[in-house]
């Protein structure tokens, strides 16, 4: 193998520094933000001077019920997302059928286009169908946004699986539905987790689709509840802060506890023998 030098070494390590204090600024600003006092939200800060903890406890009052309906119904569109891209990423990936690249070519051409483009048209459908503020029709629609992308990330994984493993499955009898549940499910824990956890951070961070389909303030997610702190006269600035850091609490926890998951689904077919 080729040595790396010194000098790239350091190089390495300085750009993921900056990369680091670039990615992190938002929440350390966020963090004094949210441990200032609304009385003394102008004084210029480099690092804290004030730790009002208060904030946290009257911002926890404020959206506990909210951080509850974005987990929910990221968990919820996580889970019927996964349970139908799996066997569609399966066929796509291991059988040969008329149509097939026509098929995974329009689920790409699907991540091109802004899912706003598309709302008002549903916003006008599922109103006519008396179907708005529903929080299942809701849960269907963050799950039928991510689905292309969801089959897609698991196509390429299921790819780099032996094609051995199916055909000796085959041989000993097993059908389709026998392969994948016996044979592929349980060695495709890390590249399912990984389309897992696209889905849940992208329902948990939506903000549009909620913003068109929900009225009822008790059905909002997170997103929509910080948001609607804002207001012609007032913005408590201490208050967003501080529920936008609890508010990331849950995809932080999410990421630290499958990590090692996510980082053997990423470099999963990156080495091949």
């Amino acid at each position: 193998m080729k040595k790396v030098s010194p000098g790239f070494k350091v190089f390495r390590v300085v750009l993921c520094v900056i990369f680091c204090v670039f990615a992190l600024l938002p929440v350390y600003a966020a963090v004094i933000v949210a441990l200032t006092p609304y009385a003394n939200m102008l004084e210029a800060q480099l690092y804290p001077h004030y730790f009002e903890i208060a904030n946290f406890a009257e911002a926890f009052q404020s959206i506990g019920r909210n951080v509850f309906n974005s987990f929910f119904y990221a968990c919820c569109a996580t889970l019927v997302t996964t349970c139908f891209a799996v066997p569609a990423a399966y066929v796509l990936a291991k059988y040969r059928f008329r149509g097939r690249k026509a098929v995974s070519f329009a689920l790409m051409l699907t991540q091109m286009m802004a899912g706003i483009v598309v709302l008002p048209t549903l916003y006008k459908m599922l109103n006519t169908l008396g179907l708005l503020n529903n929080r299942v029709i809701l849960i269907l629609v963050y799950s039928a946004f991510n689905m292309a992308l969801v089959t897609t990330i698991l196509k390429g994984y299921f790819e780099t699986l032996p094609a051995g493993l199916d055909e000796a499955a085959a041989i000993d009898g097993c059908n389709y539905l026998d392969i994948l549940t016996r044979i592929i499910l349980p060695i495709s824990g890390p590249g399912i987790a990984v389309g897992a956890i696209f889905v849940f951070v992208n329902t948990y961070n939506e903000f549009v689709i909620p913003l068109f389909l929900l009225a009822d303030a008790k059905h909002y997610p997170l997103t929509l509840k910080i948001y609607s702190m804002l207001s012609d006269t007032t913005i408590r600035w201490h208050i967003m802060a501080a529920s936008s850091i609890i508010g990331i609490l849950p995809p932080v926890a999410l990421f630290t506890f499958f990590q090692k998951y996510i980082i053997e689904g990423v470099t999963s077919g990156a080495v091949k023998g």
